[in-house]
């Protein structure tokens, strides 16, 4: 099933003329313009962006045994919405940015959301009628239109750190859910970090795996380095790991034209940044706008960043067990 997907999707990228694909007589090391943008202004390539420290990378935790989580009430998986088509063209579609499901040995750590919260979150979607899709299947939707759920969200989870194996896979799969694991081709198997065997699990858990570069470096900033970071990250993944790579992650959410360039030229489906937009459609493919979601987000502020609400002053919660 995952072969006939890619080969599909590779078919895709032939035949869409409107991502401007170059054709191979035109190649040239020097960029060309990529068509004007006809959705809304993408974010200033000048836009700071707050990058993940250092030590959010690096730092071992010894993580603390995980509480049990049950609902407050019986709760069963209902049956799946009915979908719809959806696109081509703009669709709303929320993206959430994870980066780790876990304890920080850094006080406040506002990458760092705890198990507890983000199986909180995971139940909300699920008691509000939200389904999974991948950035793959988002991109094919706005590209060329597809069936999507009623209420689609994409999750994401950069860097490739372990506990998006250990732990963000197991709750999401209580509920049917599936995300995008971003990975950076360096932190392959070290230490903190999912190996080629996890990152497999996940595909074949009909996850999505993208790139996140090869070394995480911001793009804007080393111009020299953006055809090996885009275009060679791809390639090396692919061999790696014996998966698809479609889609890519910004490091930092930073980009430039050259980034967009390199993008487009690549092959990708699509690429992810950041910002608090939900509208996604072929203006922004190579910058679909991603909300990082913090550990200090309670489940209340969560809830307000979702375009189909509930009521928020009686939210669905789970009980936490000692």
């Amino acid at each position: 099933m995952k072969k006939s997907f890619s080969i599909i999707t590779i078919a895709i990228l032939f035949s869409i003329g409107c991502i401007g694909l170059i054709p191979a007589s035109q190649q040239s090391p020097t960029p060309t313009p990529l068509p004007s943008w006809t959705f809304r202004p993408l974010p200033s390539p000048t836009e700071t962006v707050t990058p993940i420290p250092t030590s959010t990378i690096t730092e071992t935790v010894t993580a603390s045994p995980i509480p049990t989580i049950t609902p407050t009430e019986t709760f069963t998986l209902t049956p799946e919405p009915q979908f719809s088509i959806q696109g081509p063209g703009n669709i709303l579609v929320p993206i959430l940015l994870y980066h780790q499901i876990g304890y920080s040995a850094i006080k406040d750590n506002p990458y760092y959301v705890s198990p507890e919260q983000f199986e909180q979150q995971m139940f909300l979607l699920y008691v509000w009628g939200y389904r999974t899709i991948t950035v793959q299947q988002l991109a094919i939707a706005i590209l060329n239109g597809a069936e999507l759920p009623v209420k689609p969200i994409v999750l994401t989870f950069d860097d490739g750190n372990d506990n998006a194996y250990t732990r963000a896979l197991p709750v999401m799969q209580k509920y049917n859910f599936i995300g995008t694991a971003y990975i950076v081709y360096n932190y392959v198997g070290a230490t903190n970090y999912m190996n080629k065997a996890q990152i497999r699990e996940l595909y074949e858990a009909d996850w999505e795996i993208g790139s996140h570069s090869i070394s995480h470096i911001d793009l804007t900033k080393r111009l020299d380095r953006q055809e090996d970071e885009i275009i060679e990250s791809k390639r090396k993944l692919q061999l790696l790991l014996d998966v698809p790579i479609n889609t890519f992650a910004y490091p930092f959410g930073t980009y430039d034209n050259l980034s967009l360039y390199y993008m487009d030229f690549s092959g990708y489906l699509a690429a992810v940044g950041l910002g608090p937009d939900m509208h996604q459609g072929p203006g922004n493919i190579f910058y679909l706008y991603r909300r990082d979601i913090k550990g200090s987000y309670d489940l209340k502020t969560f809830a307000q960043f979702l375009p189909w609400q509930g009521d928020l002053e009686n939210l669905p919660v789970l009980t936490v067990v000692p």
